[in-house]
């Protein structure tokens, strides 16, 4: 009689454990939706802020490009550059700028810099570390740009300036 009153018991603390298991589970589908809003959220008001720093009009396309880089960010934290060269994001933001002057292309790509410091929803070291490289790449690569002959006067200045600069980057036309 005692062993069957055991063996209930351990069947009973089972059930209880099963339970336990699927209310878990619930809680684990919730906080994944609320990291999945969070991050969304996050991007949203990170591509917001960017583009009201830098003074170009918040679009659909620019946003979903943005929200390509921030997940690149994100997937790719721990020191593959390529990745982050490679995303166009950057030359997207310079080509809907409306100003086309050296100095404006110069402005709005150091305010990228700047802010990229902060973007994406990583906070380890190697993330850092890998955005502030990501940044000082781009920062060293435009102040090269200073000594580029190009045809400041040219309508098409903007797109020779951002070209040079894709070049120099070492990146790709598409992503």
């Amino acid at each position: 009689m005692r062993h069957s009153f055991q063996t209930s018991m351990a069947i009973t603390a089972r059930s209880i454990e099963v339970v336990n298991m699927e209310i878990d589970l619930n809680v684990l589908k919730s906080y994944r939706n609320l990291l999945t809003t969070t991050k969304d959220t996050l991007a949203h008001n990170q591509f917001t802020e960017l583009a009201d720093i830098i003074g170009v009009k918040p679009t659909k396309r620019l946003e979903k490009s943005y929200r390509s880089l921030f997940k690149t960010i994100d997937k790719f934290s721990h020191g593959d550059m390529p990745k982050l060269l490679n995303h166009r994001f950057l030359f997207e933001i310079l080509m809907a700028s409306p100003k086309k002057r050296e100095r404006d292309l110069k402005r709005v790509a150091n305010n990228y810099c700047q802010f990229i410091l902060n973007a994406g929803s990583e906070n380890t070291a190697a993330h850092r570390l890998t955005i502030s490289r990501y940044a000082e790449t781009i920062s060293n690569c435009i102040n090269d740009l200073t000594s580029l002959d190009l045809d400041r006067k040219d309508n098409d200045f903007h797109t020779h300036w951002i070209a040079e600069l894709r070049e120099r980057l070492d990146t790709k036309e598409n992503k």
